[in-house]
């Protein structure tokens, strides 16, 4: 996870050290989760409240991996609090800042003015920075958490294998076809209530086998892909189900 100051050099799924940090991000999936009841009054909101967060993300070109925190850190503190309207959209907004000052370049933070036009125009930093603490201290201060997102990073790199290109001419095509796959089922897993229940990794790992499963790739579960992952096949059944796809 990049450092707010400093420009990103490496990707750490592209590191020696890939396969450690792996194991840590697992370790830290399930020391750090908390109970998902969705209970917030203002669920109904939530796919509002997505797509706001996607739109700021978007404009201030951060990552997706960005975005996947920022929904994350959004959910449990809403499962946890009964809020207004006015005030779930700051906390929407909070949350992907928090996220960005972990995730990203401090170029890309966003400033407040970029949601002036959802927020009330009353809303000045000093309060701002108050809900940005709120949400650090139910967190106690531990925010740089592990996403869908972080994990598929890391799974992509282990995605194909050499029968994959049996046939070379079509290599590019397959390749084409696995980007915009594995992002519109992340996106899918972004919105699912159901899925925030489950470990990232196991949503992650999911979204490869269900990508395999659909390009037709056999085996659609590799012996690296299971490695790598810690997953078994039919470890992901109910997960691939709840991305609405069958076995």
């Amino acid at each position: 996870m990049a450092l707010n100051h400093q420009r990103r050099t490496d990707k750490w799924w592209e590191t020696e050290y890939s396969d450690y940090i792996h194991s840590y991000l697992q370790y830290h999936e399930v020391k750090w989760r908390m109970v998902y009841g969705a209970r917030s009054p203002q669920i109904h909101l939530r796919p509002v409240l997505i797509k706001t967060i996607r739109s700021i993300a978007k404009t201030c070109e951060m990552s997706n991996v960005c975005v996947h925190l920022a929904v994350t850190l959004m959910d449990f503190f809403m499962d946890n609090h009964d809020l207004k309207f006015d005030t779930i959209m700051l906390v929407s907004f909070a949350c992907l800042t928090l996220a960005a000052k972990i995730e990203e370049h401090c170029l890309k933070i966003p400033k407040l003015n970029t949601m002036q036009n959802v927020i009330s125009k009353d809303v000045t930093n000093s309060h701002f920075r108050k809900v940005e603490m709120k949400i650090l201290m139910f967190f106690e201060f531990n925010v740089a958490v592990p996403t869908v997102a972080h994990f598929i990073e890391f799974y992509k790199d282990h995605f194909f294998c050499d029968s994959d290109f049996y046939h070379n001419e079509f290599a590019n095509i397959l390749k084409d076809k696995f980007n915009r796959m594995i992002l519109s089922y992340q996106d899918a897993s972004l919105e699912s209530i159901k899925l925030i229940s489950y470990n990232p990794s196991m949503v992650a790992a999911s979204i490869i086998l269900t990508t395999r499963h659909t390009l037709g790739l056999v085996p659609c579960w590799t012996p690296q892909l299971r490695k790598v992952t810690g997953y078994l096949k039919k470890d992901l059944v109910q997960c691939c189900s709840l991305l609405g796809y069958f076995f």
